[in-house]
């Protein structure tokens, strides 16, 4: 599946539409994560968990660390701690 980027967003198409991670910019140095959305159909096929790793490569990336405002944040974080260094304190 091909990740794409666009300010402000992280998409995929799938056959039954486009799954997301939606962003902001908060300051200087850190990102809001606050939005993720996988089509009903696609849910467990590790589609939002390929968007949040593409997301926080572009965090790394850039320098800015992440607000994990997004409820799959989190739980994206516990089972990948090797991003929790990029979460914002």
């Amino acid at each position: 599946m091909e990740i794409k980027h666009e300010p402000g967003r992280f998409f995929a198409k799938t056959q039954h539409g486009t799954a997301e991670l939606l962003y902001s910019q908060v300051d200087a140095k850190t990102l809001s994560f606050y939005h993720t959305f996988t089509p009903d159909e696609d849910r467990g096929k590790g589609i939002a968990e390929e968007l949040a790793t593409a997301a926080f490569e572009y965090a790394k990336e850039k320098g800015f660390k992440v607000r994990p405002d997004c409820p799959y944040i989190p739980h994206f974080l516990e089972k990948h701690s090797e991003w929790k260094q990029y979460e914002a304190s």
